[in-house]
């Protein structure tokens, strides 16, 4: 007998004790600590959220989970980590929508978010803010989009840079309204707003997280609209995007759990329980809601279908405009 068909044997008797050996790895999962990876720096709003729900999934499942921050090369260095990390549940990833829209920016795409993560669940979703310098005379929607048309090539929005979220939901309320706002790309968010402010770009659509709406509630600044399908219940004084002459918009921003691909079925279906409990629970709710944000917390399935709809989404807004990093 040759040496090939000695390994063959061996490891065909090896496949129930392999088998044997992961189906007990899932049905006592988690027994040791699990890991979430965070693709950006400690400190700023998606890692403040992560940790809360570090803190609750812990709880829920009798493991502590930790937070581990590999920022880098616009996401992609803590999403690779987990991408060849094992699908034992282990270890896991803290989304956002770059993680949707960073591989869409390369000409040859880094990876593919439906194919080499596993959905596990939504985590939150959050309405953005539309932001105008205060001595700019647009007070609403509808004064923007008329001032936009009135005055074509005249009106700037400003972005933490090329290929954000920010960015594209600029661009989105371009094509939607059928204006031309031009895009000023910066290195980061807080740096765009200083300039929005000083009154040196116009319009900014980003997230409400942090101290934004000290800067709107001390008159720095305008919060004309905000970006979701509806208004939101800490909000509901600030009208949508869509109320403001725009009926087809509507544009959320969010943060979601994922596995590498190949993650058990029982492990990913355990989490997102945990995860659901959260939801119930509430109490990260009342932590988050002053920022327009939700805790949605959806099947992996319903998950999975959101990111096919979005990456052709964002796929359309990036070839129209034709942003790539390479």
């Amino acid at each position: 007998m040759n040496i090939q068909k000695i390994i063959t044997r061996a490891a065909l008797a090896l496949l129930p004790l392999w088998a044997a050996h992961q189906a007990t790895a899932s049905t006592d999962y988690p027994n040791k600590p699990i890991r979430i990876v965070v693709a950006y720096a400690p400190g700023g709003s998606t890692d403040i959220v992560a940790r809360l729900f570090a803190q609750e999934l812990g709880t829920k499942l009798g493991q502590p989970v930790l937070v581990e921050n590999r920022a880098g090369a616009g996401t992609l260095i803590g999403t690779d980590s987990v991408i060849k990390a094992a699908p034992d549940g282990y270890t896991l990833f803290w989304g956002t929508p770059a993680t949707v829209i960073t591989p869409l920016l390369h000409k040859k795409p880094t990876y593919d978010v439906l194919k080499d993560l596993q959905p596990v669940a939504l985590a939150t979703t959050q309405s953005m803010g539309v932001l105008v310098s205060a001595n700019s005379g647009v007070n609403n929607v509808s004064d923007l989009i008329k001032y936009a048309k009135a005055n074509p090539g005249k009106v700037n929005f400003a972005s933490s840079g090329n290929g954000s979220a920010q960015h594209l939901a600029a661009e989105a309320l371009n094509d939607a309204a059928n204006i031309n706002m031009l895009h000023i790309p910066y290195k980061g968010a807080g740096v765009a707003l200083n300039d929005l402010v000083a009154g040196r770009v116009d319009v900014m659509i980003t997230s409400l997280v942090g101290n934004m709406m000290e800067q709107v509630k001390e008159g720095r600044i305008k919060l004309i609209a905000t970006t979701g399908p509806e208004r939101s219940a800490t909000m509901a004084d600030v009208p949508t995007v869509a109320e403001g002459g725009v009926p087809s918009f509507g544009i959320r921003t969010w943060t979601a759990v994922f596995a590498p691909t190949n993650t058990p079925p029982e492990v990913v279906a355990k989490l997102n329980r945990a995860m659901a409990e959260i939801q119930k629970d509430g109490s990260i709710q009342k932590k988050i809601e002053n920022q327009a944000m939700d805790v949605t917390v959806v099947s992996p399935q319903e998950l999975s279908a959101m990111l096919a709809k979005e990456s052709e989404f964002y796929s359309a807004i990036l070839k129209r405009t034709s942003t790539k990093l390479d």
